[in-house]
């Protein structure tokens, strides 16, 4: 398994909240009325001790195929796995061969911005799922990455048009207008992990009808 972080807006981690919170609840109900059918099966039958633990034992064994078929979903990375799965296999994703990501300097990724995520959502990933993920986005990126850089190195590190009118008129100084539509291009073409996730964590949200 590996941890991977989303940030998020708060609005969202609560409702993933309410949703966990209520598919942790029916997986206690589900656990509790089938253990309560051993309990009476085992009296019933006057069953051994052993036959017991044998019961219990396919018990959690079905518990956990349901858990791995995206039916018991109560926690975080359960609930929202199965629309991941879902995300990566949509955008044609799974059935790729991705080479491994080369080493990369920490900070923020290329095109990308602070959106002023005020929440954080830990998922605990299956270590293929996580892989894929981050091998996807990176290779999916680079053709446009690799020119944002090279507008960065042409251009300089410029916000015009960005904290400032977008329509003033240029004078000359800095990227122009048609400069800066380029950039933006180039940025909406990248893809981040993040922004998968979040697709997954609103899909898993829709696919489990949470009412807020």
């Amino acid at each position: 398994m590996r941890v991977v972080n989303v940030r998020c807006p708060k609005p969202m981690a609560r409702e993933l909240g309410v949703g966990v919170a209520a598919a942790r609840a029916a997986e206690r109900s589900w656990l509790e009325e089938r253990r309560e059918q051993v309990r009476l099966r085992v009296l019933d039958e006057d069953l051994s001790a052993a036959k017991r633990r044998v019961l219990l034992g396919e018990l959690n064994a079905e518990f956990y195929r349901l858990r791995a078929a995206g039916v018991l979903v109560g926690t975080r990375t359960a609930f929202v796995l199965p629309a991941l799965r879902s995300v990566l296999q949509t955008k044609g994703w799974t059935v790729r061969r991705w080479r491994p990501v080369p080493r990369q300097p920490a900070g923020r990724p290329w095109g990308t911005h602070d959106q002023g995520f005020d929440a954080r959502v830990a998922l605990h990933l299956p270590d293929d799922v996580a892989e894929l993920l981050v091998r996807a986005c990176y290779w999916v990126s680079k053709p446009a990455v690799d020119k944002l850089q090279a507008w960065y190195d042409l251009h300089g590190d410029h916000w015009r048009g960005r904290l400032h009118d977008p329509d003033a008129r240029w004078i000359g100084a800095g990227p122009s207008h048609s400069d800066l539509s380029e950039r933006d291009r180039l940025a909406a073409q990248v893809v981040t992990t993040g922004m998968v996730l979040r697709e997954a964590i609103r899909a898993s949200l829709e696919v489990n009808k949470v009412e807020t």
